[in-house]
């Protein structure tokens, strides 16, 4: 570790130097940025991480990620560094601009709803992603990676459709903080080397659960439908009793069978008592986690559904 003395006043390089601006070799290049997956603000990426569906689904059920995949429109907003000019008319730089991008999505309600809960000023860190299937992320010292600093994270006013015109939408606008993150301390991650597509890194889908039957005293099952919340008919099927928390008072009951029809799920549980209080909500037990992740790599949570016993 050097000393104060050994640093004071000292200058590393004079202005590149010490830059390689040679052209050998391959280009890596990134493409039209399509893709963003926000990380909690300061999320580490271990070196030795397999970059993957798996991966990116651990830190979605952790809550730690929010994947804003396939953007349909990308536009750069970035500032312009700002010159100083001197009355000799000798300029000199006075304020580096900032990056920001605006992603344009064109997908239903449901989604315009859940990125407008994502607002908010330093809460995010950010992968990107672009068109071909490459990500962009921030190199660290000690070569672990991170998302990139975001400042406002802004979901815009949801536009409506003009006839004629273009279809509705609502866009998000990131600004970026650091100028060293985006100019030098970043790598590539390109599409060859990974075992999936951004289009499989998918976020959260939302899940309406509803009773058939009120539960009703000496009832030994209880029926649940599962829908996607995002149009309230496509159907959840396949899950089983681990994807289930199922509370009779606020303790938790393991039911004895789940059988499923059509999305429609039969739960065989103890026989119910008039004015108990039952809830049923998604659950991962081992991972102590309300979002589930089903063998296909679709990541679901759920309402906690809740009824009291007639």
């Amino acid at each position: 570790m050097a000393t104060i003395a050994n640093i004071a006043n000292k200058v590393n390089s004079c202005s590149g130097g010490s830059a390689n601006t040679g052209k050998l070799g391959c280009n890596v290049e990134f493409s039209t940025p399509a893709h963003l997956i926000g990380l909690k603000a300061g999320t580490i990426i271990p070196a030795a991480t397999i970059f993957n569906q798996a991966y990116i689904n651990g830190l979605v059920q952790a809550g730690t990620a929010v994947p804003l995949i396939g953007a349909d429109v990308f536009e750069d907003l970035s500032a312009e560094d700002t010159m100083f000019t001197a009355s000799s008319g000798v300029e000199k730089l006075s304020l580096k601009g900032l990056p920001k991008y605006k992603l344009t999505y064109y997908e239903g309600h449901e989604f315009y709803r859940e990125i407008s809960k994502l607002e908010g000023f330093k809460n995010l860190d950010f992968l990107i992603g672009d068109v071909e299937g490459n990500w962009m992320l921030v190199k660290r010292s000690d070569d672990d990676f991170k998302g990139f600093a975001s400042g406002m994270v802004l979901p815009e006013m949801r536009k409506a459709r003009v006839q004629g015109g273009d279809p509705e939408s609502k866009s998000i606008i990131v600004q970026f903080l650091s100028r060293k993150e985006w100019d030098e301390n970043y790598d590539i991650l390109l599409r060859d080397n990974l075992e999936n597509d951004p289009e499989d890194l998918q976020g959260v889908n939302g899940v309406n659960l509803s009773f058939d039957v009120v539960p009703s005293d000496t009832d030994t099952t209880i029926v649940v439908s599962a829908l996607l919340s995002a149009d309230n008919s496509t159907l959840i099927e396949g899950l089983d009793v681990d994807d289930f928390l199922y509370t009779v008072d606020g303790a938790t009951e393991v039911p004895t069978l789940v059988s499923e029809t059509n999305g429609v799920y039969t739960f065989t549980v103890t026989a119910l008592a008039t004015s108990g209080v039952i809830t049923v909500q998604l659950y991962d037990s081992s991972a102590n986690k309300n979002v589930i992740i089903e063998t296909s790599g679709a990541t679901y949570r759920s309402n906690i559904l809740t009824a009291t016993v007639v």
